[in-house]
């Protein structure tokens, strides 16, 4: 879980270049770190300039409470899909062993509750309140690591070092 206060590191993952070896894939990342104080409250919108090809990339910014919000919506999601799955497979099983034969009516709730469970297992852990400001046309960019564990393990190793170029497209929150 990430530990959301009110400054951020802006985590920009630029895609180098994806090699196929049999029948494994494997991608390959430059990723950037970029320190931004959040809003008081809110959201703003900005750019940040990409230390690998200098495209200006879009991205959301909440505040420290909104981005709370979204942390705690994302394990509710997680905790009722689980709770969900869980009555849904003790009815599948009562069903079963009674003999009613109306199992297949079971199957569309317990479907959706374990896409929900999956959801909220891989977005709960990242959520941080920051985001790309446009999901087409990013090309080769993001704000969420591909793969968490990886970019976990070891991020001062994959980290490049540069001065970030941040531009908000709004006006400057006023001082509290």
């Amino acid at each position: 879980m990430q530990k959301i206060g009110p400054r951020v590191g802006m985590r920009l993952i630029h895609m180098t270049h994806t090699e196929h070896r049999g029948s494994t894939t494997y991608h390959y990342y430059r990723i950037q770190t970029a320190w931004v104080d959040r809003p008081s409250e809110g959201v703003r919108t900005g750019s940040l300039r990409c230390a690998t090809c200098g495209d200006m990339v879009g991205f959301r910014l909440r505040s420290q409470a909104r981005a709370k919000a979204r942390q705690r919506l994302w394990l509710a999601i997680g905790l009722i899909a689980t709770a969900a799955l869980a009555v849904t497979i003790m009815i599948t099983a009562r069903t079963i062993s009674s003999g009613s034969g109306g199992e297949s009516r079971t199957l569309v709730p317990a479907a959706l509750a374990v896409v929900a469970l999956i959801a909220s297992v891989v977005l709960f852990p990242s959520e941080d309140g920051v985001s790309l400001a446009r999901f087409r046309g990013s090309g080769p960019h993001g704000f969420k690591p591909m793969k968490m564990r990886v970019a976990w393990s070891n991020p001062p190793a994959t980290d490049r070092p540069v001065r970030a170029e941040i531009v908000f497209h709004d006006a400057a929150p006023p001082a509290p």
